[in-house]
């Protein structure tokens, strides 16, 4: 039950990083890295450099839960066994609470005029913090995963390879070729 429910929360994690947090750090690159502000010659391509770097950790950083999430879809059950339990938690509890204030934000203008700023000011924060919460389970879930062998694995590194052992020490027992 845990397994489609965490492959869920990457699925939906993925989902609220492009959605919240793609067009904020488009914006902060565009003002904070405009290339082409710089004085020509190796400032300009420093600060290019910069930019671009900027771009690619960016981007890695915000497919990381697709990345996961490919991952799991290939490894199958024995990846998602290594995962740390209480980091499962608090991915799923991340994205309840996201999920959750995503709910009540979309149902504002529903609620009685007097509950709406109240409903308002709390869907906010509650985003935020789902998706920081859930952020974080799923990086330490990954991060943190135990390697988990495959049971054909397991068995091949059980099995000899060859019948044949080598003696190197001491020198005088040293198997010699034949």
């Amino acid at each position: 039950m845990s397994r489609p429910l965490y492959l869920t929360t990457l699925f939906v994690l993925q989902l609220a990083l492009i959605g919240k947090l793609a067009p904020p750090l488009a914006q902060a690159l565009r003002i904070d890295a405009a290339p082409g502000l710089a004085p020509g010659g190796w400032p300009a391509t420093l600060q290019l450099v910069a930019t671009a770097a900027a771009i690619v950790g960016a981007s890695l950083a915000l497919v990381f839960p697709a990345v996961a999430l490919v991952r799991h879809q290939r490894s199958g059950e024995l990846r998602f066994l290594g995962l740390p339990r209480w980091a499962i938690a608090l991915a799923v509890g991340g994205t309840a609470a996201l999920a959750t204030g995503c709910i009540v934000h979309a149902v504002v203008p529903l609620l009685p005029v007097d509950q709406r700023m109240t409903a308002a000011l709390l869907a906010r924060p509650v985003v935020a913090g789902g998706l920081a919460v859930a952020t974080a389970g799923v990086l330490c879930a990954e991060l943190l995963r135990r390697s988990m062998a495959s049971v054909r694995a397991a068995t091949e590194r059980g099995r000899p390879q060859s019948g044949r052992v080598e003696v190197t020490h001491p020198p005088e027992l040293r198997t010699r070729p034949v």
